[in-house]
């Protein structure tokens, strides 16, 4: 599903931030990216979706090598990965429906697919009650719960998590990890970064550490060290 052969990555500057990285993902896999700030994390995140791109090697997604791709092309790669945030990035003037319903609105899907797409997917997170609140009615959870809602209404392939309990309580954490692993068990390659060491430590999900730009450890069934 996402494959990685001899990736690096240098900017303008001369910062390295990702050195010779090699790696396999597998479809349907539940893979925890972990490491200290700098490590490299969010560089990699963002070579997935092609808002970098690397200084050398090879990325493949889906099969395609993205690095190759045509300009017209990126939006069908970004459509296949949803994306979830620390911040939610809800817009705020917007109700749950309509921020669910924009990532499909920009897409141009129908609004008779648009109708039938977003209650299914704010069902599955369990905020179909709330179609009409508007994110500031609703709690850090709730709002964590529409993003990852926005994030699946395209049906993706792949879905980052880019430290999505970073801003929540323990035990609204677990709430949203117990969503994030259905999300899994119905076929769903999920990437997560987290430096929370309780959840990587509970899971017993694959476990990549990087520190410097570098792979240093791929546990299966791995912890948090």
């Amino acid at each position: 599903m996402i494959q990685m052969y001899q990736v690096s990555k240098r900017y303008p500057n001369g910062a390295l931030a990702l050195q010779n990285i090699s790696l396999v993902i597998e479809k349907g896999e539940f893979v925890f990216l972990v490491g200290p700030s700098g490590a490299g994390k969010s560089t990699f995140m963002k070579m997935i979706i092609r808002r970098e791109l690397p200084t050398s090697g090879r990325i493949v997604v889906g099969g395609r090598n993205i690095v190759r791709l045509r300009p017209w092309e990126i939006p069908r790669l970004r459509r296949s990965v949803g994306t979830i945030f620390q911040d939610f990035l809800l817009l705020p003037n917007k109700t749950t429906y309509e921020n669910v319903a924009f990532a499909l609105e920009v897409t141009e899907t129908s609004t008779r697919e648009i109708q039938r797409r977003v209650p299914a997917a704010l069902e599955l997170v369990g905020l179909k009650h709330k179609l009409s609140a508007r994110p500031h009615e609703l709690s850090g959870g709730e709002q964590q719960r529409v993003s990852i809602a926005r994030s699946i209404v395209n049906n993706p392939l792949i879905l980052l998590a880019d430290e999505p309990t970073g801003n929540l309580d323990p035990g609204t954490s677990w709430g949203i990890m117990e969503l994030l692993s259905e999300i899994n068990k119905r076929g769903t390659t999920v990437l997560m970064t987290t430096h929370n060491r309780d959840i990587v430590n509970r899971m017993k999900k694959r476990v990549v550490a990087l520190e410097a730009g570098k792979i240093i450890r791929d546990d299966q069934r791995g912890v948090y060290l």
